[in-house]
């Protein structure tokens, strides 16, 4: 996993967090911060499979215990991008992606997901 995030220091109050290999081993408080989401791009490279984003409003996450506050669905080989105009407040924001829809799933997707996150 390659986790970045790119600040637009003092100009915007906005970040954009990208992970070019979300799989079932969560990405834990990555803002360091509360905020709010904004838009959250999602790439499937699978052909066949569809994977689920998940959104976790804690900083500890155990997987397949803790249940997911939002899951988002990625059909394969596609990208999808949800948009949260209002945002969507987080007091900490970890995330992770599975095979399965079930919030507490931990099972790993057929392929990495690429994800690029808008966040305040």
């Amino acid at each position: 996993m390659a986790t970045s995030i790119t600040k637009f220091e003092d100009a915007f109050k906005y970040r954009i967090i990208h992970e070019s290999a979300c799989n079932n081993v969560a990405i834990e408080n990555v803002t360091s911060e509360p905020g709010s989401i904004y838009s959250i791009s999602l790439t499937n490279p699978h052909q066949q499979d569809t994977a689920y984003f998940k959104f976790f409003d804690t900083a500890d996450v155990t997987m397949g215990t803790t249940v997911a506050e939002m899951v988002l669905k990625i059909p394969g080989a596609s990208t999808y991008v949800y948009e949260m105009p209002t945002g969507v407040p987080f007091d900490s924001f970890s995330f992770a992606c599975t095979k399965n829809q079930n919030p507490a799933d931990n099972t790993a997707p057929s392929a990495t997901i690429s994800v690029k996150i808008v966040t305040s």
